[in-house]
């Protein structure tokens, strides 16, 4: 049985129980700041792909049009067949 340290105190075992409950409350404080840093971390992150994926789209878009875009595959077969025998031009 644990020993009191005097009539109307706690016992040793009170006291120690206390302290890691304390410990305990603080453990699950610090997990509760940790998890919240993470979520804005996550949250901030998830904002930067989107405007980053936006911006890639728009700099893919950019280049497509660009004055370099003649020599595409695709223009090139339709500025060629203009010039191909017994085929209208499209």
């Amino acid at each position: 049985m644990a020993e009191t340290s005097s009539w109307f105190g706690p016992s040793e075992r009170a006291l120690e129980f206390g302290a890691q409950y304390a410990h305990v409350l603080g453990q699950w404080g610090a997990l509760f700041i940790a998890a919240s840093a993470l979520v804005e971390s996550n949250v901030a992150l998830g904002k930067l792909a989107v405007d980053s994926s936006t911006e890639f789209e728009n700099w893919v878009k950019q280049t497509a049009a660009g004055p370099w875009n003649w020599m595409s595959p695709d223009s090139l077969q339709k500025f060629m067949s203009q010039f191909s025998a017994g085929k209208p031009a499209s």
